[in-house]
């Protein structure tokens, strides 16, 4: 699974953030990175369940039913497969909820609160 074209339209969407030429609304933000963290759980846990996959499937014990074993098998645990496809997936996952955070200003609004939680820590 080629993810490069999505990474590259992340990198550009991220890059017109920064630049202040895109911006989402606040509840927008918080909507989508809600919806980007329940996506980003959920392919940790396929990404987790991939070595369990490393087992024989059972399709019958004929010449065909091993053939297919073995396909699946493969294509669920090596090196061009299901887990780090996931695992690249999930890459993209963080960079386009730092794209949201970037376009709504959270980063600024992060910034600011962890100075006053700072601020009020301190005596």
């Amino acid at each position: 699974m080629n993810l490069d074209p999505a990474a590259d339209r992340i990198g550009t969407a991220h890059r017109a953030a920064e630049a202040g030429t895109v911006r989402i609304d606040l509840d927008s933000a918080y909507r989508l990175l809600d919806e980007l963290a329940a996506l980003r759980e959920h392919t940790a846990e396929l990404v987790t369940a991939g070595p369990r996959l490393d087992r024989p499937l059972r399709f019958g014990d004929n010449w065909v039913g091993h053939a297919l074993s073995r396909r699946l098998r493969g294509v669920a645990v090596n090196d061009r497969g299901l887990t780090p496809a996931l695992a690249a997936f999930h890459a993209l996952l963080d960079d386009v909820a730092a794209t949201v955070r970037l376009a709504a200003g959270l980063y600024d609004t992060t910034d600011h609160d962890a100075a006053g939680t700072i601020g009020r820590a301190a005596p």
